[in-house]
């Protein structure tokens, strides 16, 4: 009866927003509005959220600051870690406000909310009085099947920092923002606002900036200036556009008031962000990466980073997700072709849209055709497999799409299915059949 109520009422008419509105103030109310009580980061942009949610959070609980985050990836309540089993990228209001009401309980100074597009158009962070805004970045023909316009989609990320200066303020506590300043629509934002506005940027000039960038296979190190300080950082993640994600981090952490010093020495120590180039090794004369990167963007800066990390062939295994705009499959779909040197379109996560559909748009889509570095294995687990079993000294396997999620849903099947678990169990059985030989 729900489902039919959800395809009768469209997802934007007033009805459902404002259903949206009323559980928000309701969960709110019943919650005593906790995050009146927590210094509170929202993140939001197209690419990058998670990942600078999570170093936000480390750089925050390593520098004597008790944090909480909610991102995609997972849950943090100080140290405690909880996975993030829903797969949204921001909770209903009545699971935010209780993430936040035991954030309060155990004493977290600050939390770290990652804001999806749907999120502020949905009004589920109705009531959680936001501190600081942080844009990653602003690009892509991301959510059109929701937003149906890429300016509507632009306007929506804008309402998080128009709104920051009317929130309440907190006792000694600034509203502020943090802006990449390389970012086309900086100045959308820029003209909002707040009592303080911090810049990042690894192209322009701006408040945190990253000279002589170096990129290993291990790590990301550059040397940072800010008004009246230096530092060299040195963080054990990959790639170009990590940096920017680092930067963004930064640049909260000085709005936090934290010590670039004490921030570097925090960042050295930095986790692996779960299926975020997650690499996979059991001692395999070849990378396996494990990588959320599913749009556009992502793939690109996901490529633009494996060929200088990578001697020999990149093989790339990705399929369009369900409920994505046909032009996400298609641009994903093309940088995927240009960038590849072996292609295999398998199956994501297709939800109630026929996989063979989406597989047959994509296929229209590319100009290689079967066995010409492209290989069309709908079972995502053949596909894995085969990559595994085809890969060279030398090469890298990108298993795309999915990164951290540990369920695949086909239609109304929900499927245990981790890429990185079925990676290792490939990676283990290919190793001992070779050792029995």
């Amino acid at each position: 009866m729900l489902d039919y109520i959800r395809k009768l009422i469209p997802e934007r008419s007033p009805i459902r927003l404002w259903y949206h509105k009323i559980s928000a103030i309701f969960s709110a109310i019943f919650w005593m509005f906790p995050a009146e009580k927590l210094k509170v980061i929202a993140v939001t942009g197209t690419s990058g959220k998670s990942t600078t949610v999570e170093i936000i959070h480390h750089i925050l609980q390593n520098t004597g600051h008790k944090c909480g985050a909610l991102s995609t990836i997972q849950f943090h309540i100080g140290d405690k870690v909880i996975p993030n089993k829903s797969l949204r990228t921001t909770l209903r209001p009545w699971d935010i406000h209780k993430m936040l009401r035991k954030m309060v309980s155990a004493k977290c100074e600050y939390v770290v909310i990652e804001v999806s597009s749907h999120a502020i158009d949905q009004h589920r962070l109705w009531g959680v009085n936001i501190d600081t805004a942080v844009l990653t970045n602003v690009y892509d023909n991301e959510h059109l099947d929701y937003h149906g316009t890429f300016v509507d989609y632009l306007k929506t990320k804008e309402k998080l920092f128009k709104q920051l200066n009317y929130n309440k303020r907190k006792p000694n506590v600034r509203k502020q923002m943090v802006l990449n300043r390389d970012s086309e629509h900086f100045e959308n934002f820029a003209d909002f606002n707040a009592d303080k506005t911090w810049t990042f940027a690894k192209r322009n000039q701006a408040d945190i900036r990253a000279e002589d960038p170096q990129f290993t296979a291990k790590n990301t190190a550059f040397d940072i200036r800010v008004p009246n300080n230096s530092a060299h950082i040195d963080v054990p993640m990959v790639g170009n556009h990590n940096l920017e994600n680092v930067l963004a981090a930064l640049a909260t952490g000085m709005s936090a008031e934290i010590s670039m010093a004490d921030m570097a020495k925090a960042l050295e120590k930095l986790p692996g962000i779960p299926g975020r180039l997650e690499s996979i090794n059991l001692g395999q004369p070849f990378s396996v990466i494990v990588d959320f990167s599913y749009k556009p963007s992502a793939l690109k800066a996901i490529f633009n980073s494996l060929e200088d990390l990578t001697e020999g062939r990149v093989i790339v295994i990705w399929g369009g997700a369900g409920g994505r705009h046909i032009e996400n499959w298609q641009d994903s779909a093309k940088i995927i072709d240009e960038y590849a040197d072996e292609f295999i379109l398998t199956t994501d996560d297709p939800g109630m849209t026929d996989p063979k559909e989406i597989a047959k748009i994509i296929r229209e889509t590319i100009e290689r055709e079967e066995a010409d570095d492209f290989f069309e294995i709908e079972d995502r687990y053949e596909a894995i497999r085969y990559a595994i079993y085809t890969a060279q000294p030398g090469d890298t396997v990108l298993i795309a799409g999915r990164g951290h999620e540990e369920i695949q849903t086909i239609g109304k099947k929900k499927i245990k299915f981790d890429d990185r678990e079925i990676a290792r169990e490939i990676l283990q059985f290919a190793a001992d059949h070779q050792l029995e030989d």
